[in-house]
């Protein structure tokens, strides 16, 4: 008896394992194909006419319609649309500010978990109304008369400070409370000091004014991404390094980075995706020349119904720009997955 009750068990055991694989694998690919069919839904629309548009839903080319390109030639060749250089503004800035953000969030990150901070934040406050100042001074002669006033408030401040001995200091925890505080306000709510200030300083509708944005705002995120892979303390290689004499700028570039080259790169994909995809801060502060991909394709959609009440061959239009904003994402993942993959095998 116990015989037979093994033996249906080994023969049933692998049948709800398969059935469990098959099933699985079955809601993936359900799932799979709801996600990817608004994708491949534009892709069809950009291949349409006007006729197949106004048809109906047409789902398969060279069954249900004749595919056209003429919607790609309008996009890639009329002279009056230039999504060329909105594309490349697009990819400069983000590839730019990903970079950056990667650098400094890198060095941050490593800082915070590495050493342990007691900054005066009273002279990093002082420091920066310096700053301002200067700038403000620079580019506005109105405020050049408050420079000795301030200059004597700042003195005083400062030897008060050191004649009291009263030197308040700011740690790893509270360095990552000014990062959240970054974050606090709305982005609405910054633009317009944003926009003046490019203003003021002649950067307004430049790559340099996105770049500098798109860093700061998403340097938070990087952090936040990086302290968890990262860790709180020194790996073993790292103390190993430091007792052979290396420097901490050598450990981090040549020992310790390699090791984490793999977590870095999926950060700094999702740090792209953020930058490629932004649409406040570019519709603000970029007008013609470093305007990106997300405003010009809302702006044209806008206009464009405006004059012309939704004509339908626009639609094919607007699809076949919204196959380009889509492409440099995913060949973005591919090619991560593709790094992540052969980084998982050499580690094997």
């Amino acid at each position: 008896m116990a015989w037979r009750v093994r033996s249906v068990t080994h023969f049933w055991r692998p049948v709800g394992t398969r059935f469990c694989q098959i099933l699985r694998l079955s809601l993936l690919g359900f799932w799979s194909v709801v996600c990817l069919f608004p994708l491949y839904w534009i892709a069809i629309t950009s291949l349409k006419d006007e006729a197949a548009i106004i048809n109906g839903p047409l789902f398969l080319p060279y069954f249900d319609f004749s595919p056209s390109l003429a919607a790609w030639d309008y996009v890639l060749f009329y002279p009056n649309v230039d999504l060329f250089g909105r594309f490349l503004n697009s990819a400069i800035i983000g590839l730019s500010a990903t970079v950056l953000t990667l650098v400094i969030g890198g060095f941050s990150a490593y800082g915070l978990t590495r050493f342990r901070f007691a900054l005066p934040w009273l002279s990093i406050l002082l420091g920066f109304l310096l700053l301002v100042g200067a700038v403000l001074a620079v580019q506005l002669p109105v405020y050049r008369r408050a420079w000795l006033p301030a200059i004597v408030l700042i003195g005083g401040l400062v030897v008060t400070m050191r004649y009291f001995r009263w030197r308040p200091t700011i740690g790893n925890r509270g360095l990552l409370t000014v990062l959240f505080s970054t974050r606090m306000l709305p982005p609405l709510v910054i633009v317009l000091p944003l926009y003046l200030s490019a203003q003021f300083t002649g950067i307004l509708d430049t790559w340099f004014i996105l770049i500098l944005v798109y860093t700061a705002i998403n340097l938070l995120v990087a952090v936040l991404l990086l302290l968890a892979v990262f860790g709180n303390e020194a790996t073993d290689y790292e103390e190993a390094a430091q007792l052979e004499g290396a420097s901490r700028v050598r450990v981090f570039l040549e020992i310790f980075v390699p090791t984490v080259a793999s977590r870095v790169a999926a950060v700094g994909l999702a740090v792209f995706i953020l930058c490629w995809t932004e649409y406040l801060f570019a519709a603000y502060l970029a007008g013609d020349q470093a305007m990106t991909l997300p405003p010009w394709v809302v702006g044209q959609i806008s206009m464009k119904e405006a004059q012309v009440g939704g004509d339908q061959v626009e639609w094919a239009r607007f699809s076949a720009a919204a196959v380009l904003m889509v492409l440099p994402p995913l060949v973005a993942i591919t090619l991560t997955l593709r790094f992540l993959g052969k980084m998982a095998f050499w580690k094997r």
